[in-house]
């Protein structure tokens, strides 16, 4: 591990699945909405953020932060997302579930390659402008000089601060914000951190140029967990229409005997190969289990 960057542990990849909802954030209000949401939840749970972007279909944000402010965060911005869609008269979107990964970053190397990888996002999308130009992202904040003069919040009475960012958060008076009611993320990104990461423009423009394959295997990676979830959630409900139909009652509501009934017949039906997630999903012990299935216990790591 870089010896300049001893905490790097504490900064997280946080994003969400573009791949359930057609759209999220299709308006400007919406995209507004959004930007601000990120940045007052994060500020809410003691985090702070190096970048971050808005799609249409889900967004990423590295945050710097413990992970259980991270998972805060990640409650926190699901439930208010879910509670903007209903009060617009969009409850439809709520009916599939907003899924949010957060992935720990192990290098500084890592951490560069992943804050390019989310500012590119929007040309990896189809912006034919400069990732700085686009509107839902950390803009002009990377070593641009300062030139448009915004507002602060301090100039808001609280009840104008509440209204407008649509939180009872009392936030910073030096961050800023555009006519749209937009806080502008170079008043709250942490630039000194990434002035750290980045020490000259040189640094910065040769991780900007990524390979593409660097980004295809990155948006892969991204992808893997949602992809999993699926797939638990079908195994979820196959196990829970096999109980009732065998037994009339919800696997968690049957004895260990049953239990280890309907582990032993998904696995010998290969509707999974992991004894961690079939226990889980029968609520059976993980080494039971293994031992019923004549399993050798895998390492740690595996585990």
């Amino acid at each position: 591990m870089d010896t300049n960057y001893q905490k790097i542990f504490d900064c997280f990849h946080v994003y969400s699945d573009g791949t359930r909802h057609e759209v999220l954030f299709e308006t400007e209000e919406d995209c507004v909405f959004g930007m601000n949401l990120l940045a007052v939840v994060a500020f809410q749970c003691g985090l702070t953020i190096l970048c971050l972007e808005i799609m249409k279909t889900h967004f990423h944000i590295i945050l710097r932060g413990d992970p259980a402010s991270i998972q805060k965060f990640k409650g926190e911005v699901k439930r208010r997302l879910t509670k903007y869609f209903r009060q617009t008269g969009r409850a439809e979107i709520t009916q599939t579930e907003i899924c949010i990964e957060a992935e720990s970053i192990a290098s500084a190397d890592e951490l560069r390659a992943k804050i390019i990888y989310v500012f590119r996002n929007c040309t990896e999308a189809g912006f034919q402008l400069m990732p700085e130009d686009y509107s839902w992202g950390p803009g002009h904040a990377y070593f641009h000089k300062k030139t448009a003069k915004y507002k602060r919040v301090s100039s808001l009475s609280y009840r104008e601060q509440c209204r407008m960012f649509r939180t009872r958060v009392k936030l910073p008076g030096y961050w800023e914000f555009d006519y749209r009611g937009l806080l502008i993320p170079a008043s709250y990104l942490d630039l000194n951190y990434f002035q750290k990461l980045f020490p000259s423009p040189h640094l910065y423009f040769a991780f900007l140029n990524v390979k593409k394959r660097d980004l295809a295997q990155m948006e892969a990676d991204d992808a893997r967990p949602f992809l999993e979830r699926k797939d638990e959630d079908a195994l979820r409900k196959e196990i829970g229409q096999y109980s009732k139909k065998q037994y009339g009652l919800p696997v968690n509501q049957l004895p260990e005997s049953e239990k280890v009934a309907i582990a032993t017949r998904m696995w010998a039906d290969r509707k999974t190969f992991s004894v961690k997630q079939l226990a889980r999903l029968t609520k059976l012990d993980a080494g039971l289990l293994r031992n019923i299935l004549h399993i050798a216990s895998p390492s740690p790591a595996v585990l």
